[in-house]
């Protein structure tokens, strides 16, 4: 079963900031608190970024770096973190001034349909955890 879950977080920090922290593709590590290491290999889109984590490694590709528009979009290609498969997330950063609104949707095929609110909230509390430690990188940068 396709699945999106849409999330939707308010960062009290520049939107330029945070786009410039997530545009790079790295550095996942320094913000994301469920993730312990940070590799890319290459650049820009099409680059290929692994991230460590205490539940197993994450293989990802960035498959779009929209400056003009900030959105930062990347394919999980292999996890063992949930039951699912075909991840997508898309980040999307607007506001102005020291306010951002960061939309960060999440794509993906439940591989076990009686797993969707696991799945949902599990991602949904990683997102939030994620846009609070993007909201003391860009404070602290």
């Amino acid at each position: 079963m396709k699945k999106i879950i849409n999330t939707t977080h308010t960062i009290e920090a520049a939107p330029g900031r945070v786009w410039d922290i997530i545009s790079t593709g790295d550095g996942v590590d320094l913000w994301f608190p469920a993730i312990t290491s940070c590799r890319l290999e290459g650049n820009g889109e099409g680059a290929k970024r692994i991230c460590g984590s205490t539940a197993g490694d994450l293989y990802e590709t960035i498959e779009k770096i929209d400056h003009t528009n900030r959105t930062f979009q990347y394919s999980i290609n292999e996890q063992t973190m949930l039951p699912v498969t075909d991840m997508l997330a898309t980040m999307i950063v607007k506001g102005e001034y020291n306010q951002t609104r960061l939309d960060w949707i999440f794509e993906c095929t439940l591989l076990d349909e009686s797993q969707d609110k696991v799945v949902q909230q599990t991602i949904q509390d990683l997102y939030a955890a994620g846009a609070s430690g993007l909201e003391k990188a860009a404070q602290h940068s």
